[in-house]
């Protein structure tokens, strides 16, 4: 839907349940969609980042996040914002 800058793990969380809810109300109006994901991934790299996926609620009829459904690479230190905080110092190799 669109590009936004994610600079934190929790900027990711942010753009998946705000690009959600707004896909939610833009198909809300057409009732032969039982559900969508929402895919964030790194311009530079085309990685993927982050992942959510929504269904139809069977009882409302509004679209919901699937509990669990929300995946981020920062839950595997992963984002390069993390990269300098998962890397374990290098030992001197033994002589």
């Amino acid at each position: 839907m669109g590009e936004e800058s994610i600079e934190t793990c929790a900027d990711t969380a942010n753009v998946l349940r705000a690009q959600g809810a707004l896909i939610a109300r833009l198909l809300a109006h057409w009732k032969r969609y039982d559900g969508f994901r929402v895919l964030i991934r790194d311009s530079r790299s085309g990685e993927l980042v982050g992942t959510s996926e929504w269904y139809v609620s069977p009882e409302t009829g509004a679209f919901l996040p699937y509990p669990g459904g929300v995946w981020s690479a920062c839950d595997y230190g992963q984002h390069a914002h993390h990269q300098d905080d998962t890397e374990q110092p290098q030992l001197p190799l033994a002589a």
